[in-house]
């Protein structure tokens, strides 16, 4: 099939794209910025130089798509300035369903957030729940304001299929989750902390499974993604028994992770750079979030690897990676 990709140079696009282009398929990918253009056009893929947020930049893109894998967003906690996740995460998808509307594509895989449906601390969020509006974040509100879009455009005729992966993980994962991993593995971090929030993980080709497997999904399907929801504090126990440390027992107290995020929010004032702890982050950590995929093992026989299987193989990338220091 022909297939249109977005947000192929973040950290999920390249498994997607490279996957894609194994199994047979004609892979166009959207891009940015005129370096990445030819370096994706050098590894064999059509590229087209676009901006979702620019509509003149999205006319004509769909010609010859049958599928669209929609990716590109700004997943990050901070920013300086908010309204940008809103000019891309939710302006820019509609841009880019404006355009789809124009054309005759057989389906819109929509790779949305957990974000977008988290409930109250506690509660297990699945493809039912609707976000309660409590939003910690403008990445996390961006999210589900698009999915409020996308329910328009299903009603609008628009072939949509929707995936709400959690924390997504694995190999070249060394800035979100990883980073964290790799910060325990090497003795950097040295205390806990929120040790039983909640994370909604799950591994990299679990993903991109799923991802495979909604192009033949029926138009309007929903999944949550997540292939265990895992304490921190457990997080933190599992990592040093596969790298064989010591447990780690101090736990940072919450006040002194609200006094850091603050004071590194206001020099980010002043300097313009991405403050260590984004507070926006901290309070995403803090609340966690819990979803289940009981449907798309039900329906679509997903098997996803358990926290301790994620763990020892990003583990095992990072030391033959050698950055971990044995």
């Amino acid at each position: 099939m022909n297939i249109l990709v977005t947000g192929a140079t973040g950290y999920i696009g390249p498994f997607l794209i490279k996957k894609l282009k194994e199994i047979g398929h004609n892979v166009t990918i959207l891009v940015r910025k005129k370096e990445d253009f030819i370096r994706l056009e050098a590894q064999g893929f059509k590229c087209i130089l676009g901006d979702i947020t620019d509509k003149e930049s999205l006319v004509g893109i769909f010609n010859n798509i049958q599928i669209l894998f929609h990716l590109a967003n700004i997943a990050s906690w901070w920013l300086p300035n908010n309204q940008t996740y809103y000019d891309v995460n939710l302006k820019g998808s509609i841009n880019l369903f404006d355009e789809a509307k124009k054309y005759p594509l057989n389906k819109i895989i929509h790779v949305s957030s957990i974000a977008a449906i988290r409930q109250p601390e506690g509660i297990m969020a699945d493809e039912e729940s609707i976000h309660q509006g409590d939003f910690e974040s403008h990445y996390s509100k961006s999210k589900y304001l698009v999915e409020k879009e996308t329910e328009k455009y299903l009603k609008d005729g628009l072939p949509i299929v929707t995936l709400n992966p959690g924390v997504v993980t694995g190999p070249k994962d060394t800035k979100t989750f990883g980073k964290t991993v790799l910060g325990i593995a090497n003795g950097k971090v040295k205390a806990k902390f929120f040790p039983n929030s909640y994370i909604p993980l799950v591994y990299i080709d679990d993903l991109i499974n799923i991802m495979i497997k909604s192009i033949d999904l029926k138009v309007g399907s929903k999944y949550v993604v997540v292939g265990e929801n895992i304490k921190i504090g457990d997080v933190f126990d599992k990592v040093c028994k596969i790298t064989n440390r010591d447990k780690i027992t101090k736990i940072t107290p919450n006040f002194i992770l609200l006094m850091v995020a603050y004071y590194s929010e206001f020099v980010s004032f002043f300097n313009k750079k991405r403050p260590s702890l984004p507070i926006d982050g901290l309070k995403a950590i803090k609340i966690g979030a819990q979803a289940s995929s009981k449907k798309s093992i039900n329906d679509l026989d997903m098997e996803y690897l358990n926290g301790d299987k994620i763990l020892t193989k990003l583990i095992d990338w990072f030391n033959k990676n050698n950055l971990i220091n044995n």
